[in-house]
């Protein structure tokens, strides 16, 4: 053999041991769902001042591979021919007692109208085309956005008070960049929040964060959400 022959067949050889180590270094195994919920939101939209209706799915993904080889996961309506598609770089990530989650608020319809009442598949793949798949129900909803109350917000004395019809909220905190950290309840009877307690959570909440009041009502179907507002910085300590 020649030197250029064997040059060539050790390249080869190379070439094989690298995709030999890429196909041994993915288990092959489907991701999987461990729970998986979807509610229907119903928020301000700032540009319009109206209300719309969007639907929120989160699910608790794990993969083989690790979190970073989920791909993208898909919502689909069979009967509704409807079809959305959440990429990783788009959805929303955190963990929360040892659990992670994946999701997002933002699928609505085309035209803006209700989301249709029904079973959804949820199918969740991972970036060698695995798949599994789960069901969610969107229930029917007697009140449509346009009617729904929405809560509110101030902030005012290093206290986020909410006001509003249920007895319980979520505060939604966001980071300056708009990137997602944690959700804060707030409940009666004082309905505030100190804003230290949400900086103390993440040094990257110092110098200010956005926030949304979300609230859930089981009996009628739908969820609320308003905002976003801003806190600005603290004054050191």
């Amino acid at each position: 053999m020649t030197s250029r022959g064997r040059r060539a067949a050790g390249l080869l050889a190379a070439l094989g041991a690298i995709v030999l180590v890429l196909w041994t270094g993915c288990s092959g195994k489907p991701p999987e769902i461990s729970r998986v919920f979807a509610r229907v939101i119903y928020s301000n939209d700032p540009a319009t001042k109206a209300n719309v209706e969007k639907l929120g799915v989160f699910l608790v993904a794990s993969d083989a591979d690790g979190m970073e080889n989920l791909s993208s996961f898909y919502v689909i309506n069979d009967d509704a021919e409807l079809f959305w598609k959440v990429d990783n770089a788009s959805w929303i990530s955190s963990t929360a007692e040892g659990e992670t989650w994946i999701g997002t608020t933002s699928l609505s319809m085309p035209d803006g109208g209700p989301i249709p009442a029904g079973t959804y598949r949820v199918v969740l793949q991972d970036v060698g085309g695995e798949t599994v798949e789960n069901t969610i129900t969107v229930p029917e909803r007697a009140t449509p956005a346009a009617n729904a109350k929405l809560p509110s917000a101030s902030v005012q004395d290093g206290l986020i008070t909410v006001s509003g019809a249920a007895t319980g909220f979520d505060v939604w905190v966001y980071r300056k960049d708009g990137s997602y950290v944690a959700s804060f309840p707030v409940a009666k009877p004082s309905r505030t929040l100190a804003v230290h307690v949400v900086t103390d959570s993440s040094p990257s909440l110092v110098e200010g964060f956005s926030f949304r009041i979300f609230s859930w009502d089981e009996r009628a179907g739908y969820g609320v959400l308003s905002g976003a507002y801003t806190a600005g910085a603290l004054p050191r300590r």
